[in-house]
């Protein structure tokens, strides 16, 4: 596996598919060791090229593995060089071109995110390239709403751009405050279609409570 830079574990839980709590939970049992990155006040996990190709194995494996044969496995391919290919247990030899042609891919997919996306210095939030759309917005409607839905409340996106926001928001998670899920052209269209609207129809209206 050419690529040996070392991600976050948000970014190995997109290349890999599973959750980064998953990936921390396998940290804390001691399944993986990660390297420690400090960033501001808080420590961050890196997992490498070993930690990928035994997770990616271990889907594959797990039913025919005991435990000392999974940690035999782990730290075989923690001795490996990332380029190499072939791995040997004693008479066992284990082809990792497969895996490492899938996480490559998986590894190209996570870099080509970042060309979609631009930055704004008015703002923190990461903004889909050419345009001044939060990827993050566009990543908590497709939560609720399907792409053409988002597509006819932001005419200016192509469906590119919104399957990449919604990669690139599994890879690198919002800090903060999360986006609504719904947006406001569509919650207003939405009451629309219930009458809330309608001229003189104050059944489809809530009456503002008071408060003594």
């Amino acid at each position: 596996m050419a690529s040996a830079q070392t991600l976050t574990l948000s970014e190995a839980g997109y290349v890999l598919g599973r959750s980064p709590s998953t990936l921390n939970k396998a940290v804390d049992s001691g399944v993986i060791r990660a390297k420690q990155r400090r960033v501001g006040k808080s420590v961050q996990r890196l997992l490498g090229p070993s930690e990928l190709r035994y997770l990616r194995l271990a889907d594959e494996l797990d039913k025919d593995l005991t435990p000392a044969g999974r940690r035999r496995l782990y730290e075989a391919l923690r001795k490996l060089s990332s380029e190499t290919h072939i791995l040997r247990l004693g008479q066992i030899e284990i082809d990792l071109a497969r895996i490492d042609s899938d996480l490559e891919g998986r590894l190209t997919r996570l870099r080509r995110l970042r060309d979609w996306i631009g930055q704004s210095d008015a703002v923190s939030d990461p903004l889909i390239r050419g345009t001044d759309i939060p990827v993050h917005l566009v990543a908590a409607l497709a939560r609720e709403q399907t792409v053409g839905e988002i597509l006819a409340d932001f005419p200016s996106l192509n469906r590119d751009q919104v399957e990449a926001a919604v990669d690139y928001a599994k890879a690198y998670p919002k800090r903060g405050r999360p986006y609504a899920s719904h947006s406001l052209k569509r919650t207003l269209a939405d009451l629309a279609d219930l009458g809330a609207f309608d001229e003189g129809d104050e059944a489809h209206l809530v009456s503002p409570r008071t408060v003594p």
